[in-house]
């Protein structure tokens, strides 16, 4: 018998998970003999005083040892053989109580609420699910670039009550403008292909890029970073954060940009160097920013970014749109077969 366990963490219900019937899709494992169970774990959503939210930055910056999980919980994944959750926090203890646990599926782009090191100790599997926000985040980072390209936070007059006079030829096209794609995994890709229609340049940097794919889109993969900064008209970030790259887009890259230039940031704040962004846009180093991740959230009022013309900010909401549930379930239903199947996993992350 095979247990296979969902972890909520307040924010995905069970009547959320029996309304899309997802217990009924692990019936295709039946003939592995399976037990399905459901379990809450609102330890991070207390420990960062019941605000979603905070919780998750919490465990983005400070991974999940913090988070205090109850004796109950705890004895509720003690003979599970799998996993699946989403924002709640898989620590030493988690890994120490769950004796039986071969594989954990979180279903979210990162694996930055899971300790890696105690994932390996017990040698268990961790797979993530990178691609379950691609077609939103890819919808929303051209229509940042072409809100910027337009400039419609200057030109915006909703709201204003009054006719705004603008100036011509400051707006730009896309069509033969350069896009520089950071990182090309599912987001990015989707992205290219969604800028192929606008005839525009697309270069990425990634040295893990896929050539074929590449081709495919008619994506050209540059051979270091710093090309991608120097020839972006967007500079679209769509990377992984990781110790190594934190703040990894400084003073240095950003002044290597075109003054006409703007950055994109729909991926994590933490790939950013918040300061020497808002110093370059201040400056007029770079043109301005459209930016839907920020290492404090919410903001606090009259923050930089809430105040910049050429700025569009929004509450960390690129990944919203259609069911995130059904999006997000798709990589563990697929991970659970590899390992029934006994096959390589799709995104394995250790």
């Amino acid at each position: 018998m095979t247990k296979i366990v969902f972890v909520s963490e307040g924010l995905i219900t069970k009547q959320d998970l029996e309304e899309r019937k997802i217990p009924q899709m692990l019936d295709e494992f039946s003939e592995y003999g399976i037990k399905y169970e459901f379990t809450e774990d609102l330890a991070a959503l207390k420990g960062a005083d019941g605000n979603m939210r905070e919780a998750n930055l919490r465990l983005e910056k400070e991974g999940p040892d913090w988070v205090e999980q109850t004796p109950e919980f705890l004895d509720s994944i003690k003979d599970a053989d799998i996993i699946i959750m989403h924002y709640s926090g898989a620590g030493k203890k988690f890994f120490e109580a769950a004796k039986n646990l071969k594989l954990l599926c979180v279903m979210r782009s990162g694996v930055e609420n899971v300790n890696m090191e105690a994932a390996k100790e017990h040698g268990v599997v961790v797979c993530a699910s990178p691609g379950r926000a691609a077609e939103p985040v890819a919808d929303f980072a051209v229509t940042l670039m072409l809100a910027l390209m337009r400039r419609l936070p200057v030109n915006d007059m909703g709201g204003s009550g009054k006719w705004k006079d603008s100036v011509m030829g400051l707006e730009g096209m896309m069509k033969n403008s350069t896009v520089s794609l950071l990182g090309f995994g599912a987001i990015a890709q989707k992205v290219a292909l969604r800028l192929k229609g606008f005839g525009c340049n697309i270069i990425s940097y990634d040295p893990w890029g896929n050539k074929e794919k590449a081709e495919e889109l008619g994506v050209e993969l540059v051979d270091n970073i710093e090309q991608l900064f120097k020839r972006a008209d967007f500079l679209s970030v769509h990377a992984r954060l990781t110790d190594e790259n934190h703040g990894m887009i400084n003073k240095e890259l950003l002044s290597l940009m075109k003054p006409t230039a703007y950055l994109i940031n729909t991926a994590r704040a933490g790939l950013v160097d918040e300061d020497a962004l808002i110093d370059a846009i201040k400056n007029n180093v770079i043109a301005g920013a459209g930016l839907d991740v920020f290492s404090s959230e919410p903001l606090p009022e009259n923050h930089p970014f809430l105040t910049m013309d050429h700025v569009i900010a929004t509450p960390h909401v690129a990944g919203n749109g259609g069911d995130f549930i059904l999006r997000s379930i798709e990589s563990p239903i697929n991970e659970i077969r590899h390992y029934f199947k006994d096959e390589p996993y799709n995104f394995k992350m250790n």
